[in-house]
């Protein structure tokens, strides 16, 4: 078994959570994220939204 190391790319996942389920899922670059999870947060106040860095694989 090997092991591989995950490193943060410049991209962002932004995720709207209605209770465990995603209801939408977008990845983009950092700065076009940021603004998707602003409109989203506007869009579903009452729902969790979530923006996250998109890892990949070190060896590639």
């Amino acid at each position: 078994m090997t092991e591989t190391l995950e490193t943060p790319t410049t991209h962002r996942r932004v995720r709207v959570w209605f209770g465990a389920h995603p209801i939408a899922d977008h990845t983009a670059m950092a700065e076009q994220a940021g603004q998707y999870e602003e409109a989203m947060r506007r869009r579903f106040a009452s729902l969790r939204v979530t923006s996250e860095p998109v890892l990949v694989d070190a060896e590639r």
